[in-house]
Parts: structure tokens; sequence; C-alpha cells
């Protein structure tokens, strides 16, 4: 697919609002005014449960994986930047007035079109974290760190196969660590000041 074409839908496919248009449809709410006020997953859950939070975890998932997917067969440099575009569509959607979430879902999709072995680590350790912590927030930020980490040691190294990759991925991992680490900013603010709900603490509508 033509650069001018793969990434103009990239950043549309990022800007798919699923958490916003899963709520308005199923409670006829803007996710953006309840709970934590942010249009992703986590918030979806905690206000609406779990059957409007499933469809949110598709599609945030499949429009990192198949904005990447859809601009492989080109040039090396474009499913990079198609995935970043992809993130960013989320986090800035323009279907939703550019207020959208932390991109956390969308850049797992993103680096499981890109490094699927990759990908399954930090979210296995997102998963890991989750379970000690308690906290999405905790889990979402270290997982960020583990990649740029593995991104790091995947590039200097050839000791693990597995984790070997270009330099295009390796910077990938460092933006896309530093851009979702950034947007939780005010989700460490709360951790610090011993305010942030962990997971499975609902706030019903």
């Amino acid at each position: 697919m033509s650069p001018f074409l793969a990434l103009p839908l990239a950043y549309i496919l990022g800007s798919i609002p699923s958490a916003v248009w899963i709520a308005k449809i199923s409670k006829g709410i803007d996710i953006r005014e309840h709970g934590s006020k942010n249009a992703g997953l986590t918030n979806v859950f905690r206000v609406l449960g779990w059957k409007p939070a499933m469809p949110v975890i598709l599609i945030d998932l499949s429009k990192g994986f198949f904005a990447v997917f859809l601009a492989k067969g080109g040039p090396e440099w474009v499913p990079i930047v198609a995935g970043l575009l992809a993130i960013f569509g989320h986090s800035f959607t323009c279907m939703a007035g550019f207020r959208g979430g932390k991109g956390v879902l969308t850049a797992l999709g993103v680096f499981l079109a890109l490094q699927p072995v990759l990908a399954l680590t930090c979210f296995a350790f997102w998963g890991v974290l989750l379970a000690v912590s308690k906290y999405v927030s905790v889990a979402s930020i270290g997982a960020c760190s583990l990649l740029a980490v593995l991104a790091t040691f995947g590039f200097v190294s050839d000791i693990l196969p597995a984790y070997n990759l270009g330099i295009g991925v390796f910077v990938l991992s460092w933006l896309v660590s530093i851009f979702v680490i950034v947007k939780h900013k005010a989700n460490m603010v709360r951790l610090w000041n011993g305010t942030e709900n962990g997971f499975g603490k609902k706030r019903k509508i």
C-alpha cells in the first residue's frame, strides 16, 4: 500500500473512539464525563462493567494491529510510522474532539504486528504487575518501561535472537514508552498521593 494511503489510514484507524462510542451506545453517556474521565478501557470497565469493556478491548487492539499490517509491503519505515500514527490517533482522535485514551491497548496491537515476542513479553509483565499491585496504571507504566529496556537489549545484542530488532522498532519502542508514560502523569500524581483507584473498584453510574 502506498504511504500516501497507508499513513492517513493508520491515523484514522487509531482515531476510532471505541470507548466513547461503546459508552454512548450501551448507556447513552459520554465516558469522558464519568469516572476518571479518560476515554479508555479501564474507565469503561469501572463505569460500565465488563460487557461494554470487551468490544473496547477488541477494537483498540485491532486498530493498532491492522494499522501496521495494512502498511506492510512497502518501504520498511512505513509500518513503523503507521504504528505511531495509530497510537497518536487513539490519544488524539479527530472523531471525538481530540480527546482519547492513553494508547496502551493500541500500542500492544501495534507491537503484536511488528514484533510479537516483544509485545507478548511486555503483556505478560503487565499482567504480573497488575496482579501484584492491583493498579492498571502501575502495570502500564511498568510494561512500557520494560518495552524500552528489551528494545534496547534487542537492538544492541544478539544473545537472544527472539528480541532482535531493527532501528525502526527500537526508536518506536522508546517513543511509545515515553509517550504512554507521560500520558499517565495524572495517575502517577494520584499514586504518589494515595488516591489512585485500584483495579476492580467500579464507579457505577
